[in-house]
């Protein structure tokens, strides 16, 4: 017996990526969904980017991805990317600077402010930033990123008591949202490299962001197969709002859709069948 086994390459990686500030939380259940229908995920631990640990410059956020990447590329055949918001955001920079990414799933990426429930002041705090007033946070008000109203209520009465939520930080920054710019800039100005599979899920109604970013990605990308999902009654929290039984299964199909990339595109949808969720009142969400 010789001590050359090697240990097997598994299929894929997906790697999720919360938003700013963020947590886990921000993705619902489209984790364990994906594990449970046969897919490894993980969600990386980001210091200066999630939430607990102080800001830090938007080259580290994507020199600790590239590590990950780099530490896992040995164990599977192909690694795939996704984010919420600037989560998205960051994936589509990495995947800018890296020729290995398999697919690319950007759920309500952001690459301007310009939803439309940011206030009118908002430009005007990187003016403060600038001139070195940066000792201010922005605080998350109402809807919170979500068009669901009992939502809404869960959140608002977790954010008496708690700094984080299915939505986030209850506040953000000025450092993180300077670093946000900077990250929104970059992969704006780096769209053209972008020849992975591409699936991007918007809403029409998205708070944050509007649809810009979105049309804008999809306009720019050299990707061969670039598909976008629009949705119309959620906000910007898609993975945990009205539609997220149609976030969590298009995510899913699109991965089992890139892991078999020989199926062909007739069968993007016959060969997969939606998979129920549990109702939002059976999850067990924990909000710390």
């Amino acid at each position: 017996m010789t001590g050359n086994t090697q240990i097997p390459i598994k299929p894929s990686l997906t790697i999720l990526i919360p938003g700013l500030n963020g947590s886990g939380l921000e993705l619902g259940q489209l984790p364990r969904f994906l594990e449970k229908n046969g897919h490894d995920v993980l969600v990386p631990d980001l210091d200066g980017f999630l939430f607990g640990t102080p800001a830090d410059n938007f080259h580290t956020w994507l020199s600790q991805l590239h590590f990950l990447i780099d530490s896992m590329a040995g164990k599977y055949a192909s690694i795939h990317l996704g984010g919420i918001s600037m989560g998205a955001t960051l994936a589509l920079a990495v995947a800018s600077q890296r020729s290995d990414i398999g697919s690319i799933i950007l759920m309500s990426p952001v690459l301007k402010y310009d939803g439309w429930s940011v206030p009118w002041y908002r430009p005007l705090l990187d003016v403060l930033y600038l001139i070195g007033a940066r000792s201010w946070k922005y605080r998350e008000r109402a809807p919170f990123g979500v068009k669901n109203a009992d939502l809404q209520r869960r959140i608002a009465e977790k954010f008496k008591t708690a700094e984080v939520s299915e939505v986030g930080a209850a506040s953000i920054t000025s450092r993180h949202l300077h670093e946000a710019k900077g990250l929104m800039s970059y992969a704006k100005s780096h769209l053209d490299l972008i020849s992975n599979r591409v699936l991007i899920i918007q809403s029409v109604e998205d708070d944050t962001c509007s649809i810009w970013s979105a049309q804008e990605i999809l306009h720019n990308i050299s990707s061969e197969l670039r598909r976008v999902i629009w949705l119309g009654n959620s906000y910007h929290i898609v993975t945990i709002d009205n539609e997220r039984e149609i976030v969590l299964n298009e995510c899913l199909r699109f991965l089992d859709r890139a892991n078999a990339i020989d199926t062909g595109m007739e069968h993007y949808y016959s060969t997969h069948k939606p998979k129920l969720l549990k109702a939002r009142n059976q999850e067990r969400i924990d909000l710390g």
